[in-house]
């Protein structure tokens, strides 16, 4: 009895362009979510503490992705 769900481990979906960075999005949001509860006193401040962080990494990581292109350019 192959269900949809598992014939996913089987045959994934194939994640190409936009949709292959946007996938990183509900990740480090999670990941910020689980993390700024463990760290922040108040749990009103969990939700805007979370975001911020969530923006701040998707931030980074845009940055040092166009660095790293931008040094490929010039070293290839």
């Amino acid at each position: 009895m192959d269900s949809w769900l598992s014939g996913l481990f089987v045959e994934p979906i194939d994640v190409t362009g936009f949709w292959r960075l946007g996938m990183l999005v509900p990740l480090i949001l999670s990941i910020s979510i689980v993390y700024k509860t463990m760290r922040c006193e108040k749990l009103s401040a969990i939700p805007f503490a979370s975001v911020v962080l969530c923006l701040m990494i998707l931030t980074s990581m845009g940055l040092i992705g166009v660095l790293l292109l931008g040094a490929f350019r010039l070293l290839a």
